[in-house]
């Protein structure tokens, strides 16, 4: 079977996600409570270990108070 997942493509957005969130002065605890995620799910999303669903997306981009698609410009 094929890989579906771009590995390349979730850590880009991890990187992005985690550089916006700590700007943002939050913990990954304090960011999940805010955007109903547990944190461990915020932790991976971090590291791009995971395949992140649009409404996840759009609940961290709420968070952020951005656009879903400013979180995921340049990737």
């Amino acid at each position: 079977m094929n890989e579906i997942r771009d590995v390349k493509l979730l850590k880009a957005l991890g990187t992005r996600f985690k550089e916006l969130r700590e700007q943002s002065g939050l913990s990954n605890r304090e960011f999940a409570d805010y955007a109903g995620i547990g944190h461990a799910q915020i932790h991976r999303i971090d590291t791009g270990q995971v395949n992140v669903s649009i409404s996840t997306l759009s609940a961290i981009a709420k968070v952020l108070g951005i656009s879903l698609s400013d979180l995921l410009r340049d990737l």
